[in-house]
């Protein structure tokens, strides 16, 4: 999420040079709110300056309403925590990728999903998953919508026969010879 806030951050001409390089270095480490959580020590090791140097460019983006700092305090003045916030504005992308919040991916019909098990294993676990159904139940009566539909996807397969092209015959034109 940091390049549109380092596009924005190239658009400010008052940023130059190492202070730009340090603003970048931010960005590099905030989330998509443009909040970062960075230490001087590894902000002075990435930007190849000393810690003095850090503080001064800090200053300077606080100055030009770039950054915004944050500072978590604990018991007897030790600084904890900085926390940075950029104040400019930038792009922000989409929450989702679709046309409206409304209308989401739209996921393949059910029947178009791979086949895990033949029509018979189906068949075999569909009836044990029904033993502990209530008879008189919603799900266990769909149970056995399902059941009669494999049963009769199961018959309408033994009695087609399907060649290599994908045509369907009866079974009655392809014999075998039998020894």
């Amino acid at each position: 999420m940091s390049n549109p806030i380092i596009a924005s951050l190239r658009t400010l001409r008052q940023l130059h040079e190492s202070l730009l390089h340090t603003a970048q270095e931010i960005a590099h480490r905030a989330s998509i709110y443009g909040v970062a959580s960075v230490s001087l020590r590894y902000l002075a090791q990435k930007c190849h300056c000393c810690k003095q140097t850090i503080i001064n460019h800090i200053k300077k983006l606080i100055e030009l309403k770039i950054l915004r700092k944050t500072v978590l305090w604990i018991k007897g003045n030790y600084c904890e925590i900085n926390t940075y916030t950029f104040t400019i504005s930038w792009p922000k992308g989409p929450a989702h990728m679709s046309n409206s919040q409304n209308s989401g991916q739209e996921l393949p019909h059910q029947d178009r999903r791979e086949k895990k098990f033949s029509l018979l294993e189906e068949m075999h676990l569909l009836r044990q998953g029904m033993k502990m159904l209530n008879p008189h139940s919603e799900r266990y009566q769909s149970c056995l919508q399902e059941l009669a539909r494999l049963e009769a996807l199961v018959d309408a397969g033994t009695n087609t026969y399907t060649q290599p092209c994908g045509k369907p015959q009866s079974p009655a034109i392809h014999t075998e010879d039998k020894p």
